[in-house]
């Protein structure tokens, strides 16, 4: 009983770390939306606008949801710590990667970058999932 208390007070915690960690990105694309305007400077890069509105915020949000799937699953047994703990480094590499291709907007080429490594978490996860059965 007291270990699923603690389990829950730490997903809940590590939610709400993932949001205040997001935050801080979301106001800078803000920020350069804002004060790039209807200039046109940048606009092919930037997180939300040029070709492929959106895609960033896109990618935002599936790893947001993998992060989830991989805390879900080992809350649940289906995959072991040690899994998770790899697959949570992975998703910490690419976060610090988003952070490092959007700080001068995205390029298509990062995009696809970005999607790779999601696809490839995503597969390790299935993969290690499917160890436990």
């Amino acid at each position: 009983m007291k270990t699923a208390m603690i389990r829950k007070a730490l997903l809940s915690t590590l939610a709400a770390s993932a949001v205040m960690m997001a935050t801080p990105a979301l106001a800078q694309n803000a920020a350069l939306s804002i004060s790039f305007g209807s200039s046109g400077y940048g606009q092919s890069h930037d997180y939300g606008r040029g070709p492929g509105y959106g895609h960033g915020r896109e990618l935002q949000a599936r790893a947001q949801r993998i992060e989830r799937r991989i805390d879900r699953l080992e809350y649940n047994g289906r995959i072991s710590r040690r899994e998770a703990r790899q697959l949570s480094w992975q998703m910490d590499e690419y976060r610090r990667l988003e952070w490092r291709y959007a700080r001068d907007g995205l390029s298509r080429r990062e995009y696809a970058d970005l999607s790779y490594r999601l696809d490839r978490v995503q597969a390790m996860l299935r993969e290690d999932r499917r160890d436990r059965w």
